[in-house]
């Protein structure tokens, strides 16, 4: 069951580039969802209802969204190396961002997600260095 845990990073991400929405049957109901405070202040999330406030934040100044998987490395905690295309809501220039994120896993959902800008910060984070 080693793969299962990048499984099901990638298949939230798939299912968001489709819906353009979580799927929550993948997130514990508690997750803390933490953004990288390099952009801006780090701030945290708590469960679905935290999660959807982030994203309602991030869509006001991004319009389209698009993970693609480029690395997992580990499996609990893991880290998954991303490329994310952006468009700016307001002037409509795209975007692409690599990021990394550390995740934790708790009875077969993802229970913490943190952002870091970098694979050796999310490693380091995740305790994976």
């Amino acid at each position: 069951m080693s793969d299962s845990n990048a499984e099901l990073v990638r298949r939230a991400l798939d299912r968001f580039n489709e819906s353009g929405a979580p799927a929550w049957d993948l997130y514990a109901p508690d997750l803390i969802f933490t953004t990288r405070g390099d952009l801006e202040r780090t701030s945290s999330f708590h469960g679905h209802e935290g999660f959807a406030q982030a994203l309602e934040r991030f869509h006001e100044v991004w319009g389209p969204i698009r993970f693609e998987v480029v690395e997992i490395v580990g499996n609990d905690p893991l880290v998954a190396m991303l490329r994310i295309d952006l468009q700016g809501r307001e002037s409509g220039v795209p975007v692409s961002v690599d990021e990394a994120w550390s995740v934790w896993f708790r009875d077969g959902k993802m229970s913490r997600i943190e952002q870091h800008a970098t694979k050796p910060e999310a490693l380091e984070a995740a305790g994976l260095e």
